[in-house]
């Protein structure tokens, strides 16, 4: 797989510390497959090393990403101007796996937004997104995914729920029906059927912790999951062995996240 010359057609900041960065490629990139992501080098910049990022969204050679600035080299990319060259290879890895269910609930935690976010696009208006930040600004993270009327938690409680996103799940789970948004119940504002039908698959992206706090949750409900997790990558390829997951195959324990993931069956993973 070679390398895709790009140029930066925007890189703008959506809210503090996150932005959004679009670049048209020379020529056309493999269609991704929903959880998949790229390997993006800026060429003669000595801190920014290839990293690993997810597609956010790509049509017409047209690449968009959201990232969070956490580093040296996040900190490079967000200087990085219109016009700008850069290296793109990819898609990478094994993304989501699409069943036929009655409902997909998905869950997100602050920039894992950008994770699932071709996911959404996919699934449309058969999937439920359950979103959580730490307050109202960082919300606007979603704001194109108005559409979809997604289920929001903020730690603070300056905007819809207050508490975790894992929380805000458990009460959709439990069918309370005190919780205003209308995206949490069924027709008529009854209890959605749907999810004690067992039809129902779970799909997550955030930090280990929001990951391991929703495997008790779920295990209640025996609700299958699949997991997209992040770990620090070299190379993309598989060949490092540096973004290793234990997991519990007693074989096999340790699964590359670039080759075997970023995707795994929640329940297969050590957390």
């Amino acid at each position: 797989m070679d390398d895709i010359e790009g140029r930066i057609v925007s890189n703008r900041i959506i809210t503090a510390g996150c932005y959004g960065i679009k670049i048209r490629l020379s020529r056309p990139m493999d269609a991704p497959d929903p959880g998949q992501f790229v390997m993006l080098r800026i060429p003669g910049n000595e801190v920014f090393l290839r990293r690993p990022f997810g597609i956010y969204h790509y049509r017409n050679q047209m690449l968009s990403i959201m990232y969070k600035v956490v580093g040296k080299g996040t900190e490079s990319l967000a200087r990085a101007l219109k016009n700008k060259p850069v290296f793109v290879l990819g898609p990478l890895g094994k993304g989501f796996r699409i069943s036929e269910r009655d409902k997909y609930l998905i869950v997100a935690g602050g920039i894992g937004i950008a994770g699932v976010h071709t996911l959404i696009e996919r699934l449309g208006k058969r999937a439920t997104l359950f979103y959580g930040c730490s307050k109202k600004e960082e919300a606007t993270l979603i704001n194109d995914l108005a559409r979809l009327d997604p289920a929001i938690a903020t730690l603070d409680g300056s905007y819809g729920f207050k508490g975790n996103v894992v929380e805000l799940l458990g009460h959709y789970l439990k069918g309370m029906k005190t919780i205003s948004t209308p995206a949490l119940r069924g027709k008529g504002g009854q209890e959605d059927s749907s999810v004690k039908s067992g039809n129902v698959e779970c799909f997550a992206c955030g930090p280990d912790n929001m990951l391991r706090s929703l495997k008790p949750l779920l295990a209640e409900e025996r609700l299958p999951c699949q997991a997209l997790v992040e770990e620090r990558m070299a190379c993309g390829l598989g060949l490092c062995f540096g973004c290793v997951k234990k997991t519990i195959d007693e074989n096999e324990p340790y699964k590359r996240v670039c080759k075997e993931g970023p995707v795994f069956n929640l329940w297969e993973i050590c957390l």
